[in-house]
């Protein structure tokens, strides 16, 4: 396992002897007079070094003016004051010898050119003196079972911090502080809370490295706007997987007014959110699109050790509750589980003939006495083979149906092992059974809606299959020298050709004379192209005609494709007509790839043709891929039902898949390089597939 240096670093400022608050203050309209409140609130057992400029002392501790007159160097330096007096005292505690600073402070890369020079300032003292970094413009940290907590956020003004082992790491502070109090709420807790801010010296996988390595904390919660390091994302996550640990994640920037949010917040760079969801895919972090659903999530793993969720069975007081909750469950990818015959008959028992089945309905039982029922319902589903989870939808009805079931949930039997999760739908009047299931730690939805996400990923994050390292296929190698530039569709072709993949090769001709001449050689019909650099989509121009069946049809259709591209632009360069053999299938497919700014090379493959536009069936994967990686990409695509035969017409799935794989190793010997490659549309028919379209762009 590969040595993560910053963990021991971590690990000594979780656990500092002397912490200085450079601007500590009484006042609790201030973070320094919060945080300090909040820090001997919870019992810090280490000694406290208030700065204060005009103070002598502050909660009954003495102050002094700066970190300069202080007798010796804290272990922790915490700044809570502007950022130029950050810097001056940062040097401070550099010639100190102060091991580590958190910087809760704003006014740096969050704050425009003026900011980032002053953060970079900030890092270089750091650096030169071996001083460690969290933040700045962050919110602080929390750790429960250390009492320890340099957080000014109000939530914590609380008697106590529940701690389960749910670690959480945060590039939003308020959003951080938002979840403690929900996870807080619902029974939840943390072993430790970490808001990164701009992730300066320290950032989101130094702390997933602490977590992974912190043997109180079973799962790991993130909230990610940017990635600063994507290979430290890799290697993090494989720790994490190696570790056992699961890893979920929740990342902003999926639109586009999303990533400008993001990058205003705390300097992130929001990437692709859809290449950062296949690397999350193939790295096994659980990345999910809900916050209250994530901690769902995670407090239902550490209380239950499933790790196989793929059927469900739903137990409702209403019929029409156990209809939505269904609907929300297939929505996300989860499956109502079709219960065995042991499991019907036991609930026969208890309800009318075709009402012992999935959802049951508590309120068409037979069984009168609430506790009864509750009891052996529970205790079928629990037993029976084909369900993997129980989820139980609380909408309004008679509150002693649900208490009865609450009951049963936190007294459980003693062989009951299967997950349960509880979705309330109703409001304050299912408020006690809230309490009493946070009072047992028992985690609860907000709704059946937040419950089926947190399902859907507990289901995904069962089914992760490792990527393996690509091997290439035979005739697969990159030319001598690679063409640089925006190439043609024959040029492109002829380099796709190169790689192995199957092209219907044709001939630009410059004239009319040139086209009849290779259309007789090839034979008709034939399909004519405009050719230009400045026309990327030809059908849109009217530069295409297909099934030229003579020579007649090829004249008419060559003048007219030269009208058509003047008049969809004037002054495009036209380099003449590509002339090329009528290929025909039964599936049009879309081969592309990439050079991703953050994750370097990726292939996408899905529906193609006029599809790209209406059908948004496509996967993204890092390039290169294995055929067996490239076979299950591909299988959970929706045309991927055409390809394997659908009503007996089987087709040449095998020779998609191996084109597929030769695409995403022309795009990894492209790493080095800015390229965008589409092959659009790959026409697949029974015996084999062609790409009949290509456009490449090579950097030079």
């Amino acid at each position: 396992m590969e040595t993560v240096t910053c963990v021991s670093t971590l690990d000594a400022l979780l656990d500092p002897a002397s912490i200085a608050l450079v601007g500590a203050s009484e006042d609790q309209s201030k973070f320094g007079g919060r945080l300090f409140r909040m820090l001997l609130k919870h019992g810090y057992g280490g000694k406290v070094l208030p700065i204060n400029p005009s103070r002598s002392s502050l909660f009954g501790l003495s102050a002094v003016p700066g970190l300069a007159a202080l007798d010796s160097a804290p272990d922790l330096a915490v700044f809570t004051v502007g950022a130029d007096t950050v810097l001056e005292q940062a040097q401070i505690a550099a010639q100190m010898g102060v091991r580590g600073l958190l910087v809760i402070s704003a006014g740096f890369a969050d704050a425009g050119e003026r900011g980032l020079e002053r953060e970079q300032a900030l890092l270089r003292i750091c650096r030169d003196s071996g001083m460690r970094l969290i933040g700045p413009n962050c919110l602080g940290m929390i750790s429960p079972s250390r009492n320890l907590v340099l957080c000014s956020s109000p939530v914590l003004d609380r008697d106590s911090l529940p701690e389960r082992p749910i670690g959480f790491v945060s590039q939003s502070g308020a959003l951080m502080t938002t979840y403690f109090d929900r996870a807080w709420a619902m029974g939840g807790g943390f072993t430790y809370g970490f808001s990164v801010g701009n992730q300066a010296d320290l950032d989101l996988c130094d702390f997933v490295d602490f977590l992974i390595d912190d043997p109180q904390t079973q799962v790991i919660c993130t909230y990610i706007e940017g990635i600063k390091d994507t290979q430290a994302l890799r290697r993090t996550a494989r720790r994490a997987q190696a570790a056992g640990k699961p890893w979920l994640a929740v990342k902003a920037g999926r639109s586009s007014a999303g990533k400008a949010a993001a990058f205003s917040h705390t300097a992130s760079v929001a990437g692709d959110h859809d290449v950062f969801a296949s690397v999350c895919r193939d790295e096994g972090i659980s990345l999910m699109d809900d916050m209250g659903a994530m901690l769902l999530l995670a407090n239902s793993m550490v209380r239950f050790t499933s790790n196989k969720i793929s059927k469900v069975a739903i137990v409702t007081p209403s019929g029409g509750g156990g209809a939505l909750a269904a609907d929300a469950l297939a929505d996300h990818g989860v499956e109502l589980s079709n219960f065995s015959a042991s499991t019907k008959h036991a609930l026969a028992a208890h309800y009318p003939a075709g009402q012992a089945d999935n959802p049951v309905d508590l309120g068409a039982r037979l069984t009168q006495d609430s506790t009864e029922v509750a009891r052996a319902t529970l205790d079928a589903l629990m037993q029976d083979q084909q369900s993997d989870a129980v989820l139980i939808t609380a909408s309004m009805c008679p509150q002693e149906w649900m208490a009865a079931l609450i009951e049963k949930i936190i007294h459980p039997e003693p062989h009951w092992a299967k997950p349960v999760m509880v979705a309330f739908d109703a409001g304050a009047t299912s408020e006690p059974l809230r309490q009493k299931l946070a009072q047992h730690g028992h985690a609860y939805a907000s709704s059946s809606l937040e419950a089926a996400l947190a399902l859907s990923a507990w289901k995904r994050h069962g089914q992760f299959v490792p990527r393996q390292a690509a091997l290439r296929p035979s005739a697969c190698q990159a030319p001598t020298v690679m063409p640089r530039g925006v190439l043609n569709e024959d040029q492109s072709k002829r380099l796709l050709a190169h790689y192995g993949l199957p092209v219907n090769l044709g001939q630009v001709c410059e004239d009319v004379e040139q086209a009849v001449a290779q259309a007789e050689q090839m034979g008709y019909p034939v399909v004519m192209k405009i050719v230009s650099p400045d026309i990327v989509h030809k059908t849109e121009a009217g530069g295409v005609a297909l099934d030229v069946a003579d020579e007649a049809s090829l004249r008419r259709d060559f003048a007219r494709l030269y009208a058509n591209a003047k008049a969809y632009k004037a002054d495009a360069r036209l380099e003449g007509v590509l002339v090329q053999a009528m290929a025909k299938g039964d599936v049009e497919l879309l081969i592309g790839a990439r050079q991703d700014a953050q994750f370097g090379p990726v292939v996408v493959f899905g529906a193609g043709g006029i599809l790209v536009e209406m059908l948004s069936d496509r996967v993204i994967a890092a390039a290169p891929l294995t055929l067996a990686d490239a076979d299950r990409l591909l299988s959970t695509l929706m045309i991927d039902k055409l390809l394997k035969g659908y009503r007996g017409r089987m087709l040449d799935r095998a020779g998609v898949l191996d084109a597929i794989v030769r695409v995403s190793f022309l795009a990894h010997d492209l790493r080095d390089t800015e390229f965008e490659l589409d092959i659009n549309p790959l026409i697949v028919a029974a015996t084999r597939c062609h790409a009949v379209d290509a456009r490449l762009s090579i950097g030079t």
